[in-house]
């Protein structure tokens, strides 16, 4: 009723077959806040994510029941999360590992032998990073591999992280494969250790990013680009000395970025 907190049934058919609906048209919004103000107002503290998804560290307690579901309902992916003992004797999250059986199998069977890796800081109470690695399909779009959540990001959790995808990828020539980073923390000597003798080549985005600091201008962004794209070593030798013309700064920075970085 418009005016009461309550329904009021004006007809009913006594026998029926349908199964019963929770839309109504009179349960709107403004009903429900005056039918429940009380309660909200008792946890006014509670934000609407919690109300949702709960807390952290409930969501945290059924990370294993996860993993096993995963790998229930995706045969032959590897899901698996690691853990650490506190001062008080209780397991920790340290880490999780997911590389769905499907995106594995679809990559191996249809995409280049291309990866790229990147990772995020993850925002929250409880921290982390994200790292992820991705491939190209052949309508040259992303396609996604496998992700980590780890506890810092530095040489050894790269090691772990490329390890890992070293097993699901079945990575053995790896003269074979051209993988594309940037300068994350440690993870340019994570690869120069597992994978020596693999192509590696870094994002010309996060170059430029940090070019652009240095050498800023439309005329300079003009010919970094083409740089990045010449299909064979003459043309990009010629694009080279074509900026080392424009300004000198600018190739040296870009000489010494990919050459000292990651080998020539």
């Amino acid at each position: 009723m418009p005016d009461k907190k309550t329904f009021q049934v004006k007809s009913m058919q006594g026998e029926h077959s349908c199964g019963r609906t929770f839309d109504h048209g009179l349960a709107n919004s403004t009903f429900l806040v005056d039918r429940y103000k009380k309660e909200l107002a008792a946890m006014a503290d509670m934000k609407a994510e919690t109300l949702v998804n709960g807390e952290h560290e409930t969501q945290y307690n059924k990370l294993r029941n996860y993993c096993r579901e995963v790998k229930r309902a995706n045969p032959g992916s590897n899901v698996f999360m690691t853990t650490v003992e506190d001062d008080e004797g209780e397991d920790r999250f340290e880490r999780l590992y997911i590389c769905l059986n499907a995106c594995k199998t679809g990559f191996l069977s249809s995409c280049r032998p291309v990866v790229g890796l990147d990772g995020c800081h993850l925002k929250g109470p409880h921290k982390g990073v994200l790292l992820t690695t991705v491939g190209i399909n052949s309508n040259d779009q992303l396609y996604s591999i496998a992700y980590a959540v780890v506890e810092i990001e530095n040489k050894l959790t790269w090691k772990w992280f490329v390890g890992e995808l070293v097993n699901d990828l079945q990575i053995r020539d790896e003269n074979h494969w051209t993988i594309i980073t940037d300068k994350q923390n440690g993870l340019i000597q994570a690869i120069e250790e597992l994978l020596p003798d693999m192509e590696h080549r870094m994002c010309v985005r996060h170059m430029y990013n940090n070019f652009k600091k240095l050498h800023g201008g439309l005329a300079l962004k003009e010919r970094i680009w083409p740089l990045a794209r010449a299909p064979y070593k003459n043309l990009f030798k010629v694009l080279m000395e074509i900026l080392k013309a424009v300004d000198g700064g600018a190739f040296q920075w870009l000489l010494d970025s990919t050459t000292h970085s990651i080998g020539p």
